[in-house]
């Protein structure tokens, strides 16, 4: 699986950094969320349709 960020849509509200932080990150001067693992591991799947659903810009996509 690989996570992918449009960082056109990406208003870095920061929900996925929240949800999955292994993942996202974002810092107070970010303007969009940073990818941290792009490839994660599958035991993060579960996190990672949260934070894709939870996203309000709906900026975040998952690829097999």
């Amino acid at each position: 699986m690989r996570v992918v960020v449009d960082e056109l849509r990406c208003d870095a509200h920061g929900v996925c950094a929240a949800t999955c932080p292994e993942v996202f990150a974002l810092e107070d001067d970010d303007d969009v969320v940073r990818v941290l693992n792009d490839h994660p591991d599958e035991s993060l799947r579960a996190s990672l349709q949260e934070a894709v659903q939870g996203c309000p810009k709906a900026a975040i996509t998952l690829e097999e």
